[in-house]
């Protein structure tokens, strides 16, 4: 057998899903400096595609066999193997991988079935092929891999995000360490409303990050109050903790925050922006009405909090989503007044700018062609 019979058969023995930190993200090891990319090679495609693709590392899969992998692109591969054997188990996990990274306060873009793509470890230090995908991102990694973008693509290499190899696994450290206290909190739903609210789609804020509000208040309610004995009456009452914790029709998503804020596991702040979300979160759902911005400030605030009072365990002071995305625009006096737009004819567009002899000569060269 040839070697590049068995490379291809290796290959293909070793298939994996993945995905891309994004915005893009160099992961250097740690004995490396970071790679600057000339502005030349950006420009001509000239770049090394092997130097995107190298594997710089390995991480830990639990109950898995075999681990996972990251390239030095930010690209994230865990294997094909029977764990993750369909596209929904490989996104559950990315979702939480990412998650992890984002709750260490490193900002990771949210994903969907779209962003994952097929991929091999090949020749024992790489990650490729990858295929393209279905979504912006998943093509802009790829394309740049194979030295098929354009310069519009490319210039993202310039100015990469920088993250070594030892801050990386550090933060993952801390974002396991977080999950592991907050158990019922989807990763999904989180990175999505914290991406949304980079794009200011303040609809999509609310309407991923109230069911992540749901399960931090469940989790406190569960947690903090129902299991606390100071709650409870000395003398066990009959069918009393099973209906506190199985009745939601009594103990609705607002009765449970009013007690909670009673018994000073939420405090008066965080009350009133819930109750202020949850009006305006009934009226998206049954009358289609917007959200405005301070609404997903509001809520994305209150999530943080909420995260920040469950997991005590790890210091994540520092955590915050909202000042660095919002950018204030400056006020003008300039209005316009779309004369030109209402002049505008009901048709023969071109023809009223340019007149009908140059327009007509160009139709006929087209036909010419066609």
């Amino acid at each position: 057998m040839d070697n590049r019979k068995k490379e291809l058969e290796d290959s293909q023995n070793n298939p994996c899903w993945v995905a891309f930190i994004h915005p893009m993200t160099f992961i250097v090891p740690n004995d490396e400096i970071p790679w600057e990319v000339k502005l030349e090679d950006i420009n001509n495609i000239s770049y090394s595609s092997g130097n995107l693709v190298r594997i710089v590392t390995k991480f830990n899969i639990e109950k898995s066999e075999l681990c996972g992998l990251i390239c030095y692109d930010g690209a994230v591969a865990i294997p094909k193997n029977i764990k993750f054997q369909t596209k929904e188990s490989a996104l559950n996990y990315f979702s939480l991988f990412f998650a992890k990274l984002l709750l260490a306060n490193f900002y990771v873009e949210g994903i969907d079935h779209k962003d994952i793509v097929n991929g091999n470890l090949n020749e024992n230090w790489s990650i490729w092929p990858t295929d393209l995908g279905n979504s912006s991102i998943s093509n802009l990694h790829s394309k740049i891999r194979m030295l098929n973008a354009s310069n519009m693509d490319t210039i993202h290499l310039a100015n990469p995000r920088i993250l070594y190899v030892n801050d990386l696994l550090d933060k993952l450290k801390l974002g396991d360490e977080i999950f592991k206290q907050i158990p019922n909190l989807n990763p999904k739903f989180l990175l999505r409303g914290i991406t949304e609210f980079k794009y200011k789609n303040w609809d999509l804020v609310l309407s991923n990050l109230w069911i992540s509000l749901e399960q931090l208040i469940d989790f406190i309610w569960n947690h903090n109050f129902l299991a606390n004995n100071v709650n409870h009456p000395n003398i066990e009452v009959p069918n009393r903790k099973k209906s506190l914790k199985e009745d939601s029709r009594t103990w609705s998503a607002s009765v449970k925050q009013e007690i909670l804020y009673q018994k000073n596991l939420i405090d008066e702040d965080i009350l009133n922006r819930l109750s202020k979300a949850r009006k305006i979160r009934n009226k998206l759902v049954h009358q289609g009405i917007n959200v405005d911005e301070q609404t997903a400030k509001d809520i994305l605030d209150v999530t943080i909090r909420l995260i920040k009072i469950i997991a005590i365990k790890s210091n994540l002071e520092d955590l915050n989503f909202d000042k660095s995305d919002i950018r204030k625009v400056k006020n003008s006096d300039f209005q316009p007044n779309f004369i030109s737009w209402k002049k505008l004819p009901d048709s023969n567009f071109v023809e009223s700018v340019f007149g009908k002899d140059v327009t007509k000569k160009v139709k006929k060269e087209s036909r010419k062609k066609n």
